[in-house]
């Protein structure tokens, strides 16, 4: 198969994915979901395209894409498999503390080693002690001679267990503030990681477990770290605007998904005689058109918001400048996509309810987690007031 290079277009990568996607990720996403499979040759099929290197820029050897790319790929892939694109979701994530680090011999051997061994990067962030607060931490560093001692408890991080390479937040060595960040980059295999077992209600693929750390590392594992919240600024600003754009895309693509399967269920559903007075065909019923037109409303709106987004990253707009787009954009996809799947499922009738028969129980499972992905919705909407009431700044949490 064709590898994505720096000389590859997008209409060539578009190509690809979609191979990809036909022939690897959508005939297995029903067997990830069921048995709760670790995607794994998906993310292998993935990285054989150059996809786990699609942003990373030209000049590092990547493919250098747009934002407005990788909300396409993203929304693709979870149309086909949710589990497959919130795996690809914080790789991508991940990788961007590594694009943040100035330019180097330390940038570019880690963004050659992810690029050429086609690693699997992701984030371990969210804490027991905190939730989905991300800015909260108890993990720690302890400097060491060559190093440093890493002791850190995650709550959730997915690909645990099954990522290559970990990006790590701690406090910062010889802080006791829990705003002070430190962040690592930590290889699987490397001291003590042990993770647990994901059973979720839906995303039963993507391993999103607790996940513990043990690791003396060295001088080159630490990324970025900084006193009065420089560590956490460095992280809000590197990961947060891409890290929303691809979960707003990814349950964009699980509402699509829904949509489809409602969308082809009224198309061909006929019944054995005319029931209510419309027909034959399902179709043909008022109330199933105006399902379809309130679903279609919801994608359409949703989706502008997600391209509105995509566009204010590829204009370079700063992370205060784009706060509130960024965090309505997180929490109206979330909404959209359990709205959509629910009244996919009551359009649908009895059988969408039935495992196996249509997908729209599965959607409706996968779009469930969506609110409660951090920042949770809830914070979210709190701190879009604070935002408009107060004029306070996206770092002030």
């Amino acid at each position: 198969m064709v590898m994505i290079g720096d000389s590859t277009g997008r209409a060539a990568r578009s190509a690809l994915l979609d191979e990809v996607i036909r022939d690897v990720v959508a005939p297995r996403a029903r067997e990830v979901d069921e048995k709760g499979l670790f995607p794994e040759e998906a993310v292998r099929a993935l990285g054989d395209i150059g996809l786990l290197a699609l942003t990373i820029p030209v000049e590092d050897g990547g493919a250098g894409a747009s934002a407005a790319e990788l909300g396409d790929v993203v929304l693709r892939l979870a149309t086909a498999c949710a589990s497959t694109a919130m795996v690809y979701v914080m790789h991508v994530t991940a990788l961007n503390s590594f694009l943040a680090l100035p330019r180097g011999t330390l940038r570019s051997g880690y963004l050659s080693r992810i690029r050429e061994e086609r690693l699997l990067v992701t984030e371990a962030i969210s804490e027991p002690g905190s939730g989905s607060q991300w800015w909260s931490v108890e993990s720690t560093a302890e400097r060491i001679e060559g190093g440093y001692r890493i002791e850190a408890d995650k709550s959730f991080s997915t690909s645990a267990g099954h990522a290559d390479l970990y990006v790590v937040s701690t406090r910062t060595p010889g802080s006791d503030n829990d705003r002070d960040h430190a962040v690592f980059a930590v290889r699987a295999g490397e001291g003590r990681i042990e993770s647990g077992e994901w059973k979720g209600l839906g995303l039963a693929g993507n391993s999103s477990t607790w996940i513990t750390f043990r690791a003396d590392v060295g001088e080159d594992a630490l990324l970025y770290s900084g006193s009065g919240g420089a560590g956490l600024r460095t992280y809000n600003e590197a990961n947060q605007p891409l890290y929303h754009l691809g979960v707003s895309a990814a349950y964009l693509g699980i509402a699509t998904a829904a949509y489809r399967a409602c969308l082809d269920r009224i198309r061909t559903r006929r019944y054995s005689g005319n029931p209510s007075g419309f027909g034959s065909d399902l179709s043909q019923y008022p109330i199933a058109r105006r399902h379809i037109g309130t679903m279609a409303i919801r994608l359409e709106a949703t989706r502008g918001l997600v391209e509105g987004l995509a566009r204010a990253i590829d204009e370079e707009q700063g992370l205060d400048e784009m706060a509130v787009l960024m965090t309505a954009t997180k929490v109206a996809a979330a909404e959209a996509a359990a709205e959509i799947a629910q009244e996919a499922m009551m359009a649908s009738g009895g059988v969408a309810y039935s495992r196996g028969f249509l997908p729209i129980e599965r959607h409706l499972r996968d779009a469930l987690a969506a609110s409660l992905m951090g920042p949770n919705d809830d914070f979210c909407k709190e701190l879009i007031g604070r935002l408009e009431i107060d004029g306070s700044s996206y770092h002030d949490l």
